[in-house]
C-alpha cells in the first residue's frame, strides 16, 4: 500500500514499508532500518505516514505476544480489544518523529493511520514515548475526540549525554567517587587478562545467541536460542551499516559482547551477551556496555549513549542520567496513584541527585497535560 494524498499545499504519503522521504528521526529505534529490521519479524501489519516534515507508525500486530507491547500487559487492563499501537513496536523509546510537533499535524497522522485500519474502531495507544513528547501527543488526541486520553507512566531509561571529546571520560563524572571507581573497574579488567575489542555484527550473530539467552534468562525472560539467533541474523542482515559491536576474550573465547547501533550523533546500546559461568569479577559487564563504547564514541565524535532501561542505579554512577517513559492511550483515565507508585518503584534505585531530577520531570509532565499544554 503506497497512496499519495493531496490535500492543498500538503502532500500525505502512506505506505505498508518505511518510504523513502521518512522524516530524520532523533532516536535511533525509529530510523529506518530500524523499522525494517522489526517488520521482517512478520508479526502484524505496519502503515507509515508522511506529511509535512512529520512522520508516524502504526503496527496493529495481535500475534505479537511481546508482553512490554501488549496494551493489556503494560497497563495492567482487563481490555484486551484490538488497539493501533503508535510509535514503533520495539526499543523502548518511541518519540515523536519529525520537526513539526503541532496537534493538528500529529493528529492528522494519527487519524491517517487509524483510517488503514478501519477494524480498530479508532482505539490507538502510544507506549515509551519521553516526557517532551507526551504533551504534543496529548493535545494532537484531544483534537481527534475532544477527550483528554489518559496518560500513563510506565518505565524509564537512560542516557549518558555530552562525552567529552578532548578529554578522559571519567573526569567528566560529577563525584570523586564515582571517577575513582570508573578508573578501578578499567583497571581490574586490564590487570585480569582479558581482552576488548570491535568485532563484526557478524561475528556475532554467528556466535551470540546463547550469551544472549543467559542474560535473557537472568532477568526473567525465556527465549528459545533459535529464536535469539535469527534475529541476530536478521539485525546483521538489515543494520550491519549502523552496527558497533564489542567482544571480551577469554584467549580465543569470545565470554561477552554488546550490541550497539550508531545513529548520528547517538550510539544506543541494545544488547549484551554474557557467559556467566566464564565470567573473571573483571567488571566485564561495565566494559561491555560503557567502557568500549565510550571508546569508540570519543574516537568517532559521537556526543551520547542510549543505555536503555534498568540497572538504572549502576547506569547513572557512570554517568547515565535517567529519563521517564510514558504511555498516552485514549479511552483510558489518568491515575495520580499509580503514578506515584511506578514513579516510586524507579525513584528507589536512583542515587539522590538523579531521583531528584527525574521527580522534577515527572511533576513537570503531569503539570503540562492537566493544563492542556500541547505545544
Amino acid at each position: 500500500m503506497n497512496v499519495q494524498i493531496f490535500d492543498q499545499e500538503l502532500t500525505r504519503m502512506i505506505s505498508s514499508t518505511v518510504p523513502s522521504d521518512w522524516p530524520s528521526p532523533g532516536s535511533f529505534y525509529s530510523s529506518p532500518n530500524w523499522l525494517r529490521f522489526v517488520d521482517s519479524d512478520g508479526l502484524g501489519r505496519a502503515v507509515y505516514v508522511v506529511e509535512d516534515g512529520a512522520g508516524a507508525v502504526a503496527h496493529l500486530a495481535p500475534e505479537d505476544g511481546h508482553p512490554d507491547y501488549r496494551f493489556e500487559t503494560v497497563l495492567n487492563s482487563e481490555d484486551d480489544r484490538a488497539r493501533l499501537l503508535l510509535g514503533g513496536r520495539r526499543g523502548f523509546c518511541s518519540p515523536v518523529v519529525g520537526s513539526r510537533r503541532s496537534p493538528a499535524v500529529l493528529a492528522g497522522l494519527i487519524g491517517a493511520a487509524l483510517e488503514a485500519f478501519p477494524e480498530v474502531n479508532g482505539a490507538w495507544w502510544w507506549p515509551y514515548l519521553p516526557s517532551e513528547d507526551v504533551p504534543h501527543v496529548v493535545a494532537a488526541a484531544r483534537s481527534l475526540t475532544g477527550e483528554t486520553p489518559g496518560v500513563h507512566l510506565v518505565d524509564a531509561d537512560c542516557i549518558v549525554q555530552q562525552i567529552p571529546s578532548d578529554a578522559p571520560f571519567g573526569s567528566s563524572l560529577t563525584k570523586k567517587q564515582r571517577r575513582t571507581n570508573w578508573h578501578r573497574e578499567w583497571r581490574r579488567f586490564v590487570e585480569s587478562g582479558l581482552e576488548v575489542r570491535q568485532v563484526s555484527i557478524d561475528e556475532i550473530a554467528a556466535c551470540g545467541a546463547p550469551l544472549l539467552q543467559q542474560v535473557e534468562r537472568k532477568y526473567g525472560n525465556e527465549h528459545p536460542v533459535e529464536r535469539l539467533e535469527a534475529s541476530l541474523y536478521r539485525q546483521a542482515r538489515l543494520l550491519s551499516e549502523e552496527a558497533v559491536a564489542h567482544a571480551v576474550f577469554d584467549g580465543s573465547r569470545m565470554t561477552g559482547y554488546s550490541l550497539a547501533y550508531r545513529w548520528h550523533q547517538e550510539l544506543t546500546v541494545r544488547l549484551v551477551g554474557l557467559d556467566y559461568a566464564a565470567l573473571r569479577d573483571a567488571a566485564e559487564y561495565a566494559v561491555l556496555l560503557m567502557h568500549g563504547p565510550v571508546r569508540f564514541a570519543q574516537e568517532n565524535g559521537i556526543e551520547s549513549l542510549h543505555l536503555g532501561t534498568r540497572s538504572y542505579e549502576a547506569k547513572c554512577r557512570r554517568g547515565a542520567r535517567v529519563r521517564a517513559l510514558w504511555v498516552v492511550a485514549p479511552g483510558t483515565t489518568t491515575s495520580e496513584v499509580a503514578i506515584k507508585e511506578r514513579a516510586g518503584s524507579i525513584l528507589a534505585e536512583l542515587p539522590a541527585r538523579e531521583a531528584a531530577a527525574l521527580r522534577s520531570e515527572i511533576d513537570a509532565v503531569q503539570a503540562s497535560v492537566s493544563t492542556g499544554d500541547g505545544r
